[in-house]
């Protein structure tokens, strides 16, 4: 190797090298890529460096760093080529060229003539990122010049897609944070006007728009009226108000959001996204930028998604219905709580007396199974056993009561009512103890031997509600049944469902069933005759 050769390839590691640094090091994209460019054009002595890059969502080249180094460019008003420009984009080898090429600048003269550029099409595979431009007077760029500023492509690539990644990361954060921001505006339960007005507010700042505004149909559900508004200046203008307006209905005609950029014939940038609950569409939310603002963006597109997606059930929904939400979302099937949100005077969440069925499922040997396996398969097996087990209880609408350990309990006829509520619950017990002859098929090959499970239920007269205070609340029940219930599912050998007399009763010709007489249970005065259910018959689960 001559030493040439060695020198050249020294400034090809000492390149390498920097770049990498500053990649690993920079605090950002905007410090990182004034660090790459330095280097580079330390690298090759230029003296005026461009930094180029695709703006994705536009698909234009946008001019993100410059640097200059003893010249007096700026001074200038240089002009570029745009189309040029793009044309040099698709290049796959460092094109020199004059800069004349490419620039045209006034008072620069033979300043501008003097110079050469060196032009470097930055890419990812065959996906176009962006151009670096470095110009020097003469002498012009050596061939190991442009063999350095090959090589340094190389590494200038993935630098360009770390800073798309940061900012991806940052609007995904910015997104998270809005979020976050907007769903405790939604949990602080403002009046309902308070309320609108303080979203408009924020709406504003999250996407540096100059105007807000909230529209919601009247009560007839006819007109669209304006609930909230920042800025109203802007309405003294008829061509904003009309512009808005328009794009507001259309957004709503088309039930999506539609973005209007300001343009020559447009007096105003707007944005509207309709509000839809349910497929019921009450109104829309929007920003406007007057002439002049700028544009709204992908970035500002998404937040106003966002936004509407934290406001719109708290605009539609009362305080009662959200609590509904929050107190039985989990306890009841997805279809159940439509049907109780659709009763509008109802309050299924009120204490009262009812005449219900409660069932409860436990998982025997559980103890033991404990000492013999590892803790992270047996919280698997329990995840699992505990998962089916809700299941089938929230698909034959059963509300699910809570978890006692690995005890299930749940309830029948309530919050929605059940004529067939004991007989549904006896289905239930059934279908869990095939379910649970599913489980051990799958989990036996991996260690777990359990003993099975048990089941209890009871049907008695119970207190069923809400019950808590203001930080937790459950959906519930309280009263001797429910007592029974669980002193029968303790009594209950792997695989048994046994059932209460009043539960029988209830039952009677619609299932197949042994008496098990004089049965004491702690708590309960007298000896009960309890039964050892085997089978049901004539069980309809839309009845």
């Amino acid at each position: 190797m001559n030493n040439l050769s060695a020198e050249l390839m020294r400034r090809e590691l000492e390149l390498i090298a920097a770049i990498d640094q500053i990649r690993d090091t920079a605090p950002g994209p905007p410090a990182m890529f004034s660090g790459i460019m330095e280097v580079v054009m330390a690298a090759c002595q230029a003296k005026l460096a461009w930094l180029y890059l695709l703006n994705l969502e536009k698909e234009i080249l946008e001019l993100r760093v410059f640097h200059e180094h003893q010249t007096a460019w700026q001074e200038w008003g240089a002009v570029v080529n745009r189309e040029r420009l793009r044309e040099l984009l698709r290049s796959e080898a460092v094109i020199l060229l004059p800069a004349t090429e490419l620039f045209t600048a006034r008072g620069a003269g033979r300043g501008l003539a003097r110079l050469q550029l060196a032009v470097i099409s930055i890419a990812m595979g065959e996906k176009p990122l962006g151009l670096l431009l470095l110009a020097r007077h003469t002498p012009a760029f050596t061939a190991d010049d442009v063999q350095l500023l090959t090589i340094a492509e190389n590494h200038i690539d993935s630098a360009v897609i770390q800073a798309y990644r940061h900012c991806e990361l940052a609007q995904r954060n910015k997104e998270l944070e809005t979020i976050y921001h907007f769903d405790h505006i939604r949990d602080q339960n403002l009046p309902f006007d308070q309320m609108l007005d303080v979203v408009v507010q924020e709406l504003c700042a999250s996407v540096a728009a100059e105007m807000g505004f909230v529209m919601l149909y009247n009560q007839a559900g006819e007109q669209l009226e304006l609930r909230a508004l920042t800025h109203d200046d802007l309405l003294d203008d008829p061509a904003y108000y009309q512009r808005f307006y328009r794009l507001a209905n259309q957004s709503i005609q088309e039930a999506q959001l539609l973005y209007a950029p300001e343009t020559e014939q447009c007096c105003c940038a707007v944005m509207c996204v309709p509000l839809i609950l349910r497929e019921e569409i009450i109104g829309v939310f929007g920003a406007v930028h007057s002439r002049g603002r700028g544009d709204f963006n992908a970035l500002d597109r998404r937040l106003l998604r966002a936004i509407v997606s934290q406001m719109d059930t708290a605009i539609l929904e009362s305080l009662e219905r959200r609590r509904l939400r929050q107190v039985l979302g989990r306890s009841v099937d997805q279809h159940v709580l439509e049907r109780l949100l659709a009763q509008p005077y109802a309050d299924p969440l009120r204490c009262e007396r009812q005449l219900l069925t409660v069932l409860y499922v436990d998982l025997r040997g559980s103890t033991q199974l404990a000492e013999q396996v590892e803790p992270e398969l047996l919280v698997a097996y329990l995840n699992d056993y505990l998962r089916r087990m809700s299941e089938i209880i929230l698909a034959h609408q059963g509300t699910l009561d809570k978890f006692i350990g690995d005890e299930v309990m749940s309830l029948f006829g309530a919050p929605l009512p059940q004529s067939d509520h004991a007989l549904r619950a006896v289905h239930v017990g059934l279908a869990m103890q095939r379910e649970y002859h599913k489980l051990q098929q799958l989990w036996q090959p991996r260690g777990i031997e359990a003993d099975g499970i048990g089941v209890g239920i009871a049907t008695g007269e119970l207190l069923v509600g809400e019950i808590g205070y203001e930080q937790h609340t459950d959906y519930t029940v309280i009263g001797r049944a429910a007592n029974l219930g669980s002193r029968i599912c303790a009594s209950a050998k792997p695989g048994e469902v046994l059932i209460s007399p009043a539960t029988y009763a209830l039952a009677a010709g619609q299932l197949s069933a042994e008496a098990i007489p004089h049965q004491k249970f702690k708590g309960i005065a007298h000896p009960l005759t309890i039964y050892r259910v085997e089978e049901t018959v004539n069980f309809d689960l839309h009845s």
